[in-house]
């Protein structure tokens, strides 16, 4: 969204406002987070939310990834927030949103 020339924060496909000076916790799991996205999309596995849409129900779909899967299981695993892990990662990926 852009206001009169100037750029927010704000991420559409989240809704979350990022935060501009983020904790060393949110850039760790962040990292953590973009490292595992570009895993799964070199290895084919990185789904759209239109494509994990689709598949939805099919045993296919267990084996595959979306940025919400990533950023949740970071989230769970290192304690961040995770609205603000998968705003981070969806800034980083956003062909994927």
């Amino acid at each position: 969204m852009q206001l009169h020339g100037k750029h927010d924060r704000h991420r559409d496909f989240t809704g979350h406002t990022l935060s501009p000076n983020p904790d060393e916790l949110t850039l760790r799991a962040t990292a953590l987070a973009v490292e595992r996205a570009e895993k799964a999309l070199k290895d084919g596995q990185l789904l759209t939310p239109g494509e994990a849409l689709a598949l939805a129900g099919t045993s296919e779909a267990r084996k595959d990834e979306t940025l919400y899967s990533i950023a949740r299981a970071v989230a769970w695993e290192t304690g961040a927030n995770p609205d603000e892990v998968l705003a981070r990662l969806g800034a980083a990926f956003p062909e994927m949103t």
